[in-house]
């Protein structure tokens, strides 16, 4: 299989809006218990936003790199 930069690009921002959809979806469940987004856990005590964060700042920055430079 052939991965061309934009099926990359294409499959990143794919991903992104998942991602969102995921981060929504914790902010809901947050108001649902009366508390901020930034303060939700998850069953294990992790910071339920963290890992979403971290994926959303990676694929911009897969986003940045396939730029074409001009």
């Amino acid at each position: 299989m052939i991965i061309t930069q934009d099926i990359l690009r294409r499959d990143t921002v794919q991903l992104l809006k998942q991602i969102d959809a995921q981060i929504d979806e914790v902010t809901k469940q947050a108001r649902r218990v009366g508390v901020r987004p930034e303060e939700m856990r998850d069953v294990n005590g992790s910071w339920a936003m963290s890992p979403l964060l971290l994926a959303k700042a990676q694929a911009y920055s897969t986003l940045v790199q396939l730029q074409v430079k001009r």
